[in-house]
């Protein structure tokens, strides 16, 4: 019995050390990354279901007023925004409130359908699978809008500025509306695919902006304080939310275009779509989540909800979660001004990444490499972890 101890214990240090290793040579190898990169500043993690294998940041919250990014530091998530609307779905449809099947139309307080099929209803999971035939249109950029919290300052973008301040403040509902509805401002049969609804795929924001109207209207709650009852307060997200609160508001970190100004305060009103606000630490714990319910495990989730989201678009009932053919990486990406963000998880290793980072990095070809450069490094370090 003393022999098997002395072995389990010299088996479980050689573990340890090189787990201790891993993570030591990662750290030290994104440093350098980030020392010989033009980004501000970034936040990574590596989790699996049992929870965080490795999170760190790199570089500057605020370059201006030296300020570190930490993985507290919170930006607004852009398109990965879209994998909470379908969370909020999922958890919409366990409490038998709707479901995937059913018009649009049943639950909107204006009518939307394609001009080119009217017989034709647009379904829920249209809506969840970029199957509507709704069109982003040339007016989505109006969605962008200045936030309250503007301070101007010297290094501002002063074109995007202009841009945002142009536009003219509404509710979700009355842009949706302006845009969809025939009686609508914005209106046009163009903002409409020729294809019958659920038999031609193309992404559009929309599609999470319209089904983020819906949850509101089913569970008569803002998505705010639906998510913070059902999302956000069970699994733990102590800072994410989809309005930013004066307690949050200081971790904030300044967003910059690829060419070093800062970019303006601002808000979607389109916020379903891509105005989630988080930080490395609460995407990692909900990416831990989505990766237990995706092995069948989670508490949370029950597995014919997980299903619901995962894997991938293959499959008509899928919300939002997208899956590489090629990388079987389970997850979605965001960009928007200021903003680089990533989380997804492998589905046979069942580790996966969060990445964070306060420049719009897809934007400029040198910074997009050096962006996906982050992936590299932890898709290696994914793989070194899964084998120990």
């Amino acid at each position: 019995m003393k022999r098997i101890s002395i072995f389990l214990f010299l088996v479980f240090s050689s573990t340890f050390c090189l787990a201790q290793g891993n993570l030591e040579s990662l750290e030290k190898e994104l440093q350098a990354h980030f020392d010989a990169s033009d980004l501000p500043g970034f936040s990574v993690a590596l989790v699996d279901q049992n929870g965080i294998l490795f999170q760190q940041a790199f570089g500057f919250a605020d370059q201006e007023n030296p300020k570190e990014f930490t993985t507290k530091s919170i930006l607004n998530m852009g398109s990965v925004s879209k994998t909470m609307v379908g969370l909020a779905l999922a958890k919409t449809i366990e409490e038998g409130k709707i479901s995937m099947d059913l018009p649009i139309n049943d639950f909107l307080p204006f009518e939307v359908q394609n001009p080119y099929f009217k017989d034709d209803p647009i379904l829920i999971k249209h809506l969840a699978n970029h199957s509507s035939t709704i069109t982003d249109t040339k007016h989505y950029g109006q969605t962008y809008v200045l936030d309250d919290s503007f301070v101007k300052n010297g290094n501002i973008n002063e074109d995007f500025l202009g841009f945002i301040q142009s536009h003219e403040k509404v509710s979700l509902q009355d842009f949706l509306y302006s845009i969809l509805s025939k009686d609508g401002k914005r209106y046009a049969k163009k903002n409409f695919l020729k294809a019958k609804p659920g038999l031609e795929n193309e992404y559009s924001n929309l599609n999470a902006a319209l089904l983020g109207l819906i949850i509101e209207i089913v569970n008569e709650s803002t998505l705010e304080d639906f998510s913070r009852s059902n999302i956000f307060e069970p699994l733990g997200l102590k800072f994410t939310s989809w309005k930013l609160n004066p307690v949050n508001r200081p971790l904030l970190a300044r967003r910059y275009f690829p060419a070093g100004f800062e970019v303006p305060a601002y808000s979607l009103i389109t916020y379903p779509d891509g105005g989630l606000y988080s930080n490395t630490e609460d995407m990692a714990i909900y990416l831990s989540e989505m990766i237990k319910a995706y092995s069948g495990v989670s508490k949370y989730l029950k597995p014919e909800f997980a299903q619901l989201m995962l894997p991938g678009d293959s499959d008509e009932s899928r919300a939002f979660w997208g899956m590489g053919q090629e990388s079987r990486n389970i997850g979605h990406g965001g960009s928007d001004p200021g903003i680089q963000t990533d989380i997804q998880f492998n589905a046979d290793r069942k580790i996966g990444r969060v990445i964070l980072c306060n420049v719009n990095a897809e934007d400029n070809e040198k910074l997009w490499e050096q962006y996906r450069g982050i992936h590299e490094i932890l898709a290696r370090y994914e793989l070194r972890f899964s084998e120990e």
